[in-house]
C-alpha cells in the first residue's frame, strides 16, 4: 500500500505537495529536494537535502538513496530488485536504463553505486545482475554504453551453457567514453581513461589511456571455461548460474 501511495503521489502531485505527503509515509525527506513528475514505486526513498528527481522517470526498485545535490535527470528506467546510493553531487543524468531480473534469476542483493561527483550520462544501458560500482569523481561519458554483469557461454553441441556473473568495479577519477561495452567481472582501477567504442573483458588497473583492440580469436572448450568458474549454490535460482572465481 505504502509503494502504492508513493508512486501515485509522486507522479500526480506538484513537487512541494509530494514531499510532505512522502515525509508522511515515512520517507526520509531532506531540505529544499526537488521532486518531478516521475513514478516512483520505491519501498524506501532517503533524499537528502537539495537533492533532485526529474521528470518523467520510471523507478521501480526497493530502495534509493541520493545523498546531498545527489540528481537523477529525466526519462531515466530503474526497474528491479536493487538498491541505488548516489553519493554527493553525483548525477544520472537522462534516457537511461537500469534492469535486474526478478529474484529466481537473480539472486542476492544488488547496488548501483555512484561515489562523490560521479555521473552517468545519456542513452546507456546498465545491467544489475551483480552490483556496480563508480567511485568519486567518475564519469561513463557520451552515449550508448552497455555494462553487463552476466553472459552465457554454450556447450559446442547440444543444450547446455552456463551462465557467468561478476560484478563490475570502477575506480576514482575514471573516464569512460562513448560506446563502451563492459563484461561481467571487471575491474577498472583509478585514474584509467577508456577510449570510445572500446570492449573491457578484462581488469584494467594500471592508470593511463585504453583503446579497443583487434578482434582475436582465443582457443579454449566449454569444459575449460567451466572449470575456471565457481558454481553459484542458491536454490531458489531457476538457472545454472556460475561466478568468476
Amino acid at each position: 500500500m505504502k509503494k502504492s501511495i508513493t508512486g501515485i503521489v509522486s507522479l500526480l502531485l506538484p513537487s512541494f505537495l509530494a514531499v510532505l505527503i512522502l515525509k508522511l509515509l515515512g520517507h526520509k525527506i531532506g531540505k529544499k529536494v526537488k521532486i518531478g513528475f516521475s513514478f516512483l514505486f520505491v519501498d524506501k526513498m532517503e533524499l537528502a537535502d537539495d537533492s533532485e528527481i526529474g521528470h518523467f522517470n520510471y523507478i521501480k526498485i526497493p530502495f534509493l538513496n541520493l545523498k546531498e545535490r545527489a540528481r537523477i535527470g529525466k526519462l531515466n528506467i530503474l526497474k528491479g530488485p536493487f538498491s541505488c546510493v548516489f553519493d554527493t553531487k553525483s548525477l544520472l543524468n537522462h534516457k537511461n536504463k537500469v534492469t535486474r531480473s526478478p529474484k529466481g534469476i537473480s539472486y542476492g542483493e544488488a547496488v548501483l553505486h555512484l561515489g562523490e561527483l560521479a555521473i552517468i550520462t545519456v542513452g546507456h544501458h546498465i545491467d544489475l545482475t551483480r552490483s556496480i560500482s563508480f567511485g568519486d569523481f567518475s564519469i561513463l561519458a557520451g552515449i550508448r554504453s552497455q555494462m553487463w554483469t552476466h553472459g552465457f557461454y554454450h556447450a559446442e553441441q547440444g543444450k547446455d551453457r552456463i551462465r557467468i556473473d561478476g560484478e563490475i568495479q570502477i575506480g576514482n577519477n575514471v573516464y569512460i567514453g562513448s560506446g563502451c561495452i563492459f563484461n561481467p567481472g571487471v575491474k577498472v582501477g583509478d585514474a584509467v581513461h577508456v577510449g570510445g567504442g572500446s570492449t573491457v573483458s578484462k581488469a584494467l588497473l594500471k592508470p593511463g589511456m585504453y583503446v579497443g583492440q583487434a578482434l582475436r580469436y582465443i582457443e579454449t572448450d566449454y569444459d575449460t571455461v567451466k572449470s575456471k568458474l565457481s558454481k553459484i549454490k542458491d536454490i531458489t535460482l531457476k538457472v545454472d548460474a556460475y561466478e568468476k572465481k
